[in-house]
């Protein structure tokens, strides 16, 4: 025990001597160890641990898929039919998102949560721990008022208490009974859920509804059905629906999805990519601690055999140098440790409420995961420290006949370039990577969303069906609240829409000409559907090509009318001037369906800036007035700042109505490309680290090699070499060692930036100018790091070559 402890203190003697290998060396380690286990953290928690739910290998997830949509709401109608002719499910449910307006506290506040037929319960084999789950009874519509709240709902807003149960929640101007609060942790589908309440549906109303909701359907698999053998029983029953009801069905099959599919499916090809990243940095890093190992211990064979020959055996070496590379292991690891902590909490608060990843906020830095990383990196400190002091211990005579004073020889310089060219390789992948996203995001947010965001706020109101049932109500409403909002001061203009752009999905249906043949079943084109309130476009800044804008004349009990963007103009309605032509708009909601266009505008990005514009139809919300609007002001002062002016002038008229996502339009414009931005953010700080220890091992193998040379050198010089041949010798190894490195780093990259291609926006993954800038920004770094060491070479005197033998 003695010995150990004299060894321990021998290492810390070393290494307090020697900083310029045992910090490099620590850092290598922590920064690896750290950026790996946050990131991996999130992987395995997000992607690889087990579901909530009882025997999750055995739920699908149901849609409806068509050629034009690979996975689309289901159709009510559809969803009686499926449930009575399937052969595979033992429970199908649907469900999907809502929101509800609750008074809490005295003030009204809008909640999320799901809407979810009573089969859901048995579907994902949940329960409620406190109460009850409602059953197939108060599916039915007039029965229905009952409510689920979640685990954190209760606790944060109802107290934690139990005797709640039973007692009623005032939701949307409606009361309901608190029957049950699901399991801590619950989620549907991975998104967070504050209630879930019934349908109130019958078979009849379902049986009779045209068109599609906004919900899904999802199923527990029978004992002895398999995936394929569902899938095949769905697009059978979907194929006799579309003979059945061609009109609604054709074209129309189902598509089946396993729960975890659905639910990593948006955020896969992201984690995919980041865990890469900080694997390719973790070998960086260790490549890195190899190459100072490496280096160190030839360095040290001179000292290994002076202590041979002053009575040292060769296993107290090789335990002397065990302890050297666990010590420096145990260092680096604890210091990986403390930088995971710090990584993943920034990781966490980088991507949280920003990228919608399911369970991220259960997420916690994972034990397996660190000790695991930990584990090849001490692996890497003991292979590449141990293994050459055995080495050199059984050849430690050559050690005083070769390798001078510094040790090693030809062959270890290759062994070290070899790493050396390893380390710019894998950088220059991570850093091609990187330029890759950076690219692709510098065109995304450059592009025009087709209106001017700036000095807009928008707040969104969900109107109750208790006290706004009517579409008249709904419009009247819609008028005097905008009467009021646009006489604030500091009001330039405000206007209401029911989808804002870029917030979310919206209105999506078929359509056709009225003065051209009526499509067959499944043949008409679809379109986005708007309504919007007069003077929508000035607030918001879309230009006006022709036409007319909407007015207070055009309301309920008017002509129905309708304004086009220019996509609908180039695709549609070539044929001469589009005012004054008819659509026929192919909503099952909408009963005045052939609609007059009076204008036409500009286009509009409204799902996503990367995604193509749609045909789209802009409606008067007077003349479809759906109990959802968006209030949008403009003004020249701070959006925010009109917030709670506009929430009195709102309140005036119905003080229950929450205002919910109070933001400026620019906050919806960023949310967009908040994953993108996330994701170059983390991708190119991998790569930076990668190419900072890149660096410092390039700049370790030359200083090495100097030190190597030291002999040769000084006699060059005292054979007449100039500073600047001296220079230039050890100048072109590095090139040598880069070159190799840059050379096989193209290749890799080339392969593997092919998986960044569904991450990119208008930039290929072999994207020249990336590849080119990429490469000459590690090369310009590598050679700086080898400039020190070349200048050092060009100073040593013929003297100093005496003095290394």
């Amino acid at each position: 025990m003695q010995s150990v402890i004299q060894d321990l203190r021998f290492a810390a003697r070393t290494f307090r001597r020697s900083p310029r290998f045992a910090v490099p060396a620590v850092l290598a380690l922590a920064i690896g160890i750290g950026a790996t286990s946050a990131i991996f953290s999130v992987v395995r928690g997000v992607m690889l641990r087990p579901l909530p739910y009882s025997d999750p290998a055995r739920i699908v997830v149901v849609w409806e898929s068509s050629a034009r949509r690979n996975r689309n709401v289901i159709a009510d109608a559809n969803f009686v039919e499926w449930r009575e002719r399937n052969r595979s499910f033992t429970h199908l449910a649907m469900a999907g998102s809502t929101r509800l307006n609750m008074m809490l506290g005295g003030q009204p506040e809008e909640v999320t949560g799901n809407v979810a037929s009573a089969d859901l319960f048995p579907v994902l084999g949940v329960q409620p721990v406190l109460g009850r789950a409602y059953g197939p009874s108060e599916d039915e519509e007039g029965r229905d008022d009952v409510i689920i709240v979640s685990d954190e709902f209760w606790r944060t807003r109802l107290g934690g208490r139990t005797d709640v149960i039973g007692t009623t929640i005032s939701t949307s101007g409606r009361s309901r009974t608190l029957i049950g609060v699901m399991p801590a942790g619950f989620t549907l589908l991975g998104e967070r859920t504050d209630f879930l309440v019934p349908y109130g549906w019958t078979t009849e109303g379902l049986r009779a509804a045209r068109g599609r909701g906004y919900s899904f359907g999802i199923a527990r698999l029978r004992e002895d059905v398999s995936f394929e053998q569902a899938s095949l029983d769905m697009k059978g029953i979907a194929a006799q629906l579309e003979k059945e009801a061609p009109q609604r069905n054709t074209g129309w099959s189902v598509s089946l999805v396993p729960v975890h599919e659905q639910m990593i499916d948006q955020v896969r090809p992201a984690l995919q990519v980041l865990a890469g990243a900080a694997l390719f940095v973790l070998l960086v890093s260790c490549v890195n601690v190899a190459n100072l190992l490496l280096a160190r211990s030839t360095s040290r064979e001179r000292e290994m055999g002076v202590r041979t020959v002053l009575g040292a055996g060769r296993g107290r070496l090789i335990r002397q140098l065990l302890v050297e590379s666990l010590s420096l292991a145990a260092i680096g690891g604890i210091a990986g440790l403390a930088l995971a902590f710090v990584f993943h909490r920034g990781l966490l608060a980088l991507v949280a409420d920003k990228i919608p990843v399911p369970r991220l906020n259960q997420v916690s830095l994972d034990p397996t995961v660190v000790m695991l990383t930990m584990g090849l990196s001490l692996l890497t400190g003991l292979v590449f420290g141990l293994v050459p002091a055995i080495v050199s211990a059984r050849s430690l005579n050559d050690s005083f006949r070769e390798g001078g004073r510094h040790g090693g020889g030809p062959r270890a310089r290759r062994v070290l370039g070899t790493l050396v060219a390893v380390e710019v390789a894998l950088s220059l992948v991570l850093l091609t990577g990187a330029g890759l996203l950076v690219r692709s995001f510098v065109r995304l947010s450059n592009i025009s969303p087709g209106f001017r965001a700036e000095g807009l706020l928008t707040m969104r109101l969900q109107l109750p069906a208790s006290r706004y049932d009517t579409s008249e109500r709904r419009s009247d409403f819609s008028t005097d609240a905008l009467a009021r909002v646009g006489a604030l001061p500091g009001v330039r203009s405000a206007a209401g829409v029911t989808f804002l752009p870029l917030a979310g999905p919206g209105i999506g249906t078929s359509f056709w000409r009225t003065d051209q043949p009526t499509p067959g079943p499944g043949q008409a084109p679809s379109a986005d559907v708007t309504p919007i309130t007069p003077g929508y476009f000035r607030t918001m800044g879309i230009p006006h090509v022709t036409g007319r804008d909407f007015t207070a004349l055009d309301r309920g009990d008017s002509p129905p009318v309708a304004i086009v963007n220019e996509t609908m103009v180039r695709r549609h309605l070539t044929d001469g001037n589009p005012i004054g032509k008819r659509l026929h708009v192919n909503a099952g909601f909408i009963e005045r369906i052939d609609y007059e266009i009076v204008g036409v505008v500009g286009d509009v990005k409204l799902a996503a800036l990367d995604r193509d514009i749609r045909p789209t139809v802009y409606l008067p919300y007077t003349q479809l007035a759906i109990p959802l609007m968006t209030l949008i002001v403009r003004t020249e002062m701070d959006p925010l700042s009109l917030a709670p002016g506009v929430g009195a002038a709102v309140h005036a008229l119905d003080r229950e109505l929450p205002l919910a996502d109070v933001r400026t339009m620019q906050d919806v414009v960023d949310a967009t490309l908040a994953r993108p931005r996330t994701l170059t953010v983390l991708l190119a700080a991998f790569a930076v680290m990668a190419l900072l220890l890149a660096a410092v091992g390039v700049y370790g193998v030359m200083a090495y090699s100097v030190a190597q040379r030291t002999q040769e050198i000084g006699v060059r010089m005292a054979l007449g070499a100039t500073p600047r041949s001296v220079f230039d010798l050890v100048l072109t190894q590095a090139v040598r060692l880069v070159g190799i490195g840059v050379m096989t780093g193209l290749i890799v990259a080339a392969a593997l930036t092919r998986l960044l291609a569904a991450l990119l926006y208008e930039t290929t993954p072999l994207d020249p100018a990336t590849f080119i800038v990429t490469t000459v920004l590690l090369t310009v770094v590598a050679m700086v790091a080898c400039y020190v060491p070349a200048r050092r070479g060009t100073r040593i005197a013929p003297v100093q070559a005496l003095r290394a033998d």
